[in-house]
């Protein structure tokens, strides 16, 4: 008798769990929806507080009914056999860790905003879009347009933000994320041209999308593609506002290595963990490997092991360590943008 109530009551409490953690599941897709759609549920407050309490008392209702029906705890099988672990939601996860640990062009972009303006010219050329053909080139392009036109956003040059859209909209008709980049977020893009918070704001939502959406669509490499397009593009932007030779950038040089450092380790992790690159990527993951070896990391791309010059390296960041990350990023980035 005793043995019976005791399992009735492990089982109510492994019941009661599954619910609460369905219930968390819940507060944290809201508080992440809430991340992705500030602006509209601040306009729907109210809407957002009465379905929030309502899937409180839906809650509440069910343990309370589970309560009041102890029979039901009787049916209740608790497996304990261990699963074998499935890889392929293991680099799902890996890819969403990524989303959500890299920083957005705008955030990438603002380190540089106070060293002056960069010059139009070392931005990718719009009219480069249509000749990018394979996929590969394609969603890394789409990540360096981006970041072009959220450096061009940052600076109110508002022309050279405009001159991308077309180049968008090329780059996401070819990967499938017209309902991403459609007519409606152009439309919105040009009516907010003279409002730049607000400007900036749309295009880091449509770079949020587009990685979220390559990567729920199981095409994960392609979205480390564009993270990666922008990350480079980035980079390459910051490092040419430092000249190296001049003394006192030495504060600049380090601030931009390492920040940049943090986003290249994690977005290497997740790179490392794809099973399958397509052929037309691995001539770029041999160059990218040039940068994992400088910032530390063994390659299997290469036979040579981190750089480990004890006066010029990631943890001894001189002008002539500088330059050398200069030099490789530059010609990564040209590999990046060629057609």
């Amino acid at each position: 008798m005793l043995y019976e109530r005791i399992k009735k009551i492990v089982s109510l409490f492994v019941i009661l769990l599954k619910s609460f953690c369905n219930f968390a599941k819940i507060i944290l897709l809201i508080l992440l929806n809430h991340l992705l759609y500030k602006n509209f549920i601040m306009k729907h407050l109210c809407y957002f507080t009465l379905f929030l309490t309502g899937v409180l008392v839906v809650f509440l209702l069910n343990s309370c009914n589970m309560c009041s029906n102890p029979q039901n705890a009787e049916n209740v099988v608790v497996d304990t056999k261990i699963a074998e672990p499935d890889m392929e939601s293991i680099y799902m996860r890996i890819g969403e860790k990524v989303l959500l640990a890299l920083p957005t062009p705008i955030e990438a972009t603002m380190l540089i905003k106070n060293w002056g303006v960069p010059s139009p010219e070392i931005l990718n050329d719009p009219e480069n879009a249509a000749g990018y053909l394979t996929t590969t080139k394609q969603a890394i392009n789409l990540g360096v347009y981006i970041t072009d036109m959220t450096t061009a956003g940052i600076y109110q040059q508002t022309q050279t933000v405009l001159r991308y859209k077309q180049a968008l909209h090329i780059l996401s008709e070819a990967l499938g994320l017209q309902s991403i980049i459609n007519s409606s977020a152009i439309q919105q893009l040009e009516e907010s041209i003279d409002n730049r918070e607000e400007m900036l704001q749309i295009i880091a939502n449509i770079y949020s999308f587009c990685t979220e959406f390559l990567s729920e669509d199981d095409r994960n490499f392609y979205a480390l593609a564009m993270l990666s397009g922008g990350w480079v593009e980035g980079m390459y932007i910051s490092l040419h506002m430092i000249d190296e030779n001049n003394p006192a950038n030495e504060e600049k040089m380090q601030q931009v290595i390492l920040e940049n450092k943090v986003t290249f380790d994690i977005l290497w992790e997740a790179l490392g963990n794809i099973k399958t690159i397509p052929n037309d990527a691995v001539l770029i993951m041999h160059d990218m490997s040039y940068i994992a070896n400088l910032f530390g990391h063994q390659s299997p791309l290469l036979a040579s092991t981190p750089m480990d010059d004890p006066d010029n390296n990631i943890n001894n960041i001189t002008p002539i360590f500088f330059s050398l990350v200069k030099e490789h990023i530059h010609l990564l980035r040209q590999h990046f943008i060629k057609k």
